[in-house]
């Protein structure tokens, strides 16, 4: 009788054991579906940056191209800018606006 009774609460705890492993199987499988989307969109958006910035590039150097060509700048001026814009020419001395200097703004 008693080997009956431990086969059985050996069973029921089997039994419980599997029915969880495959509840937590079927929610970390359809987890992994929802990342693997995730990270497909993901990849969208960054081949469409990238697209972004080869077209924004492409621009500048057809801008560049058109100063140059048109004498409206030179290499020196569009050099000038350039390290401006990324950041290496250090920040003016004074800021644009100074209250004292130029009154008060409207």
């Amino acid at each position: 009788m008693f080997l009956a009774i431990a086969l059985s609460a050996s069973a029921a705890a089997l039994a419980l054991g599997w029915t969880r492993m495959i509840r937590r199987d079927r929610r970390l499988t359809a987890e992994v579906g929802t990342l693997s989307e995730r990270v497909r969109e993901l990849a969208a958006r960054v081949e469409a940056a990238e697209a972004d910035v080869a077209h924004a590039v492409t621009q500048t150097e057809i801008t560049e191209s058109l100063l140059l060509d048109k004498g409206v700048a030179d290499e020196e001026d569009i050099e000038a800018a350039r390290r401006r814009f990324d950041g290496g020419d250090p920040p003016p001395a004074q800021p644009h606006y100074i209250p004292g200097r130029d009154g008060d703004l409207h």
